[in-house]
């Protein structure tokens, strides 16, 4: 019996006549996947119809592609911004707007200023990057310090620097390599759209160039920033510069101060200048004919000036040229051996002292300031004048830490004024006593109230200048160092034993509006063995008999945290107050430590 009679119900797949199959499997599978294709083509219709009802896909092309650009204008500021340094190998994620859909995709392969932002990648890529930026300017930031992307790197730059004529910003990080100097001995063809130029370079230089980069054919060129950079960069086309950041450079490659000078001249549209540690001494400059027949020149578009360099460098620029008086200015000024004069320091008080005058006109004599702190840090030293009374202590951090603050500008007048002075690491010994009180006095501090110095120092000279400035002073805090002897300069009434000193006017009276001594932290050293007793100490005591010769005005003594010490090394930490009035001086109140 034939098995498939016993169910006739489902004899679907013979033929009662033929008895031979009929259904065509291959023709259905076919018939299915048409209808599959169907199905997910009405799907993809109904997709892009909903697609193009949204929003986003209704924006303009040119919105589009303007949020499409903030792609790698982030990525480059990651590059140069915080992480600069970093090597990114891998394409960057803003390239795969292309791929979003249809839509985004049109718009992105047509927007030429898209792929302009070139970065490390394959031949083939570089090429592609090339075409689809058609012929719009070029963006490129490239590290070669990293030593595994560095042979990438130069090939890929190879491929690029055909292409010269259309880069318009050139970022270049490198190491003091072979390969880095061939490269650069590469770049001598014209950059006609070059406006940005920044090459760093880490390390020792071993090589020199003595080519000019482009072939000086930079006259488009707005921003220059060089580090450790060892070509000729002043052989360049400069006149359009609006931004000039020079950084260590190397002896070979830094000016003398006339050529600089007229380098500088050049750029009448620069709005920026930073220069650390760029430039030479100018001290012969400042000692020659060129610079009593200078003329100076203006940089009036100037908004941010920051230099550090020797301080006869600071003293001829600032002579030499006019600064606006909205520049936001910061000095950081390096002491030399054997400067020349105190009138050159004259120079820098002068000037500063007009940048914290109301009005281009007024005399130093009318100018208000009303606090200075003096900080001798171990890495040189720090002035710092404020226009607020008693303004002692808010930046005395800042001196500590060596933070070098802006001058006010005319807008910004209560901001404090710091003037710092670096000591050079081949110097040894520096007369900072001489240095600072040269500066401080050529300055107008007739209207000073208050002093804070810190770390005070000990020659007797150093407060003789200083003091002699200050006629009206009130308030004077000293702390953190040794006790100086302020008696020699405090008594009112000549001493026995005072030390004589020719500049020494014997009946000039230092201070004399004194009202308040704070000391804080000091130690004053005493030859007595034993028992140490603070009111027996030389220092203590002479300051006292000092302070008691003075009869008006009353004023009050207040010493915390201060230490007696002797030669066997013990010492004894005390606090005291007291006061003085009409020739006598009194203790409030005395505590004394246990001995340590």
């Amino acid at each position: 019996m034939n098995p498939l009679n016993q169910y006739p119900s489902t004899n679907l797949w013979l033929d009662s006549e033929s008895s031979v199959p009929t259904y065509d499997m291959e023709t259905t599978a076919m018939a299915h996947m048409d209808e599959e294709s169907t199905i997910n083509s009405a799907l993809s219709n109904l997709e892009i119809q909903r697609n193009s009802v949204c929003f986003i896909s209704r924006l303009p092309t040119e919105t589009l592609e303007e949020v499409f650009i903030h792609g790698p204008c982030d990525y480059y500021g990651a590059c140069y911004g915080e992480d600069e340094g970093l090597v990114i190998p891998r394409p960057p994620s803003w390239v795969n707007v292309s791929y979003v859909c249809r839509h985004w995709r049109s718009v992105a392969l047509n927007c030429a200023t898209l792929w302009t932002y070139l970065f490390i990648t394959s031949s083939r890529w570089t090429e592609e990057l090339l075409a689809r930026s058609k012929q719009a300017p070029l963006k490129l930031y490239v590290n070669l310090f990293d030593r595994e992307n560095r042979s990438r790197g130069i090939r890929f730059l190879e491929e690029v620097i055909s292409h010269v004529e259309r880069i318009q910003e050139l970022r270049l990080d490198l190491a003091f390599s072979h390969d880095s100097y061939q490269f650069i001995s590469k770049l001598s063809s014209p950059a006609p759209s070059l406006q940005n130029l920044q090459i760093w370079f880490r390390g020792r230089p071993s090589e020199w160039w003595t080519s000019v980069p482009f072939g000086g054919d930079t006259l488009a060129l707005r921003t220059l920033d060089l580090s450790h950079c060892t070509v000729p960069w002043y052989s360049l086309k400069l006149s359009g510069l609006t931004k000039l950041c020079l950084y260590t450079a190397p002896v070979r490659f830094q000016q003398n101060t006339a050529d600089f000078l007229a380098t500088l001249k050049c750029m009448q549209d620069l709005t920026y200048l930073c220069l650390e540690d760029a430039l030479a001494s100018a001290a012969d400059f400042l000692s020659s004919t060129a610079f009593n027949t200078f003329q100076k020149f203006n940089l009036s578009h100037l908004s941010y000036f920051d230099i550090d360099a020797p301080v006869s460098t600071v003293i001829a620029l600032l002579s030499c040229v006019n600064i606006p008086l909205r520049t936001e200015i910061l000095l950081h000024c390096r002491v030399e051996y054997d400067f020349p004069s105190p009138d050159h320091y004259s120079l820098l008080s002068s000037f500063l002292a007009q940048r914290l005058a109301t009005s281009e006109d007024q005399a130093l004599s009318s100018l208000t300031f009303r606090s200075l702190v003096i900080a001798f840090p171990r890495w040189g030293a720090q002035l710092t004048f404020s226009v607020t009374e008693r303004d002692c202590d808010g930046f005395f951090a800042v001196a500590c830490m060596g933070t070098v603050c802006s001058i006010p500008d005319e807008e910004d007048g209560d901001r404090p004024l710091i003037v710092t002075l670096d000591r050079d690491e081949s110097m040894t010994t520096i007369d900072w006593d001489y240095s600072i009180s040269h500066i401080c006095c050529p300055v107008a501090l007739s209207d000073l109230r208050s002093v804070h110095v810190l770390n005070p120092p000990s020659p007797l000279t150093f407060w003789m200048r200083v003091l002699g400035c200050i006629q009206d002073l009130r308030y004077m805090k000293l702390g953190k160092g040794d006790m100086p002897n302020l008696a020699a300069v405090l008594s009112v009434t000549p001493r026995d034993g005072t030390e004589n000193h020719a500049d020494q006017d014997p009946n000039q009276i230092y201070a004399p509006a004194l009202e308040e001594l704070e000391l804080y932290e000091l130690v004053f050293q005493t030859m007595v063995e034993g028992d140490i007793d603070p009111l027996k100490v030389a220092g203590v005591r002479s300051l006292c008999d000092a302070l008691a010769t003075r009869k008006e005005p009353r004023g009050r003594l207040t010493m915390t945290g201060c230490t007696v010490r002797n030669p066997d090394g013990q010492k004894k930490q005390f606090d005291m107050e007291g006061g003085w009035e009409g020739g006598r001086f009194h203790i409030v109140e005395l505590k004394v430590e246990s001995d340590t």
